[in-house]
């Protein structure tokens, strides 16, 4: 018998959305200074892993914040680094996998309309920094609803596989620990401008 949605989720979806609508309209207003820490924070971090070949990042849509000018730096540092963007394979199903990038290469839509690598070797990167709508100090972060990421994730977990998870977000967009379900995966750090947590 299918599980029944409890009162408390069914609750939360429509209460999620309102403070995705506001994350958005915060991360809009947010200005150079704490872009430029946001990048800061980034450098910072990424001194900190050990390791890392592939480095899977994101192509910036509306208000996300744009990294991958660093990453190509990061990339053109060491000539064993490469770096990998999501491509959407089954827009209804939110599916995904990851393609290997160059940042000189012209983009093509993905099945979301998403510019992504289109011929691009299918990889799995070491690392993911992965946009945040929103983020809590216990690493869990809220994204579009779309559910891409965590399918993706999950998929990954299941077949024993586990690269490493960072969060991207400006501390403005911090929310309530209480839109989250137990159930709810933590990422393994938050960078954000004020902090990495």
């Amino acid at each position: 018998e299918p599980e029944k949605p409890s009162l408390r989720r069914i609750l939360k979806m429509p209460e999620k959305q309102t403070v995705r609508k506001r994350m958005g309209e915060l991360r809009r207003k947010v200005g150079m200074d704490a872009r430029a820490g946001l990048l800061r924070m980034i450098s910072r971090a990424l001194l900190q892993e050990r390791r890392v070949l592939t480095l899977g990042t994101y192509q910036p849509i509306g208000s996300e914040p744009d990294i991958n000018p660093l990453l190509s730096e990061w990339r053109a540092a060491d000539g064993a680094r490469a770096l990998a963007l999501p491509w959407c394979t089954d827009r209804e199903a939110s599916r995904m996998e990851y393609r290997l990038w160059n940042p000189c290469e012209k983009l093509a839509a993905d099945a979301a309309g998403i510019p992504g690598p289109g011929s691009g070797a299918c990889v799995i990167p070491d690392v993911l920094l992965i946009p945040c709508l929103g983020w809590t100090r216990s690493r869990r972060r809220l994204g579009y609803g779309g559910g891409y990421f965590d399918r993706y994730i999950s998929g990954l977990l299941g077949s024993g596989v586990s690269p490493r998870l960072l969060g991207v977000a400006y501390g403005v967009n911090e929310v309530d620990e209480s839109l989250f379900e137990p159930h709810d995966l933590p990422l393994d750090l938050i960078i954000t401008d004020i902090g990495i947590f």
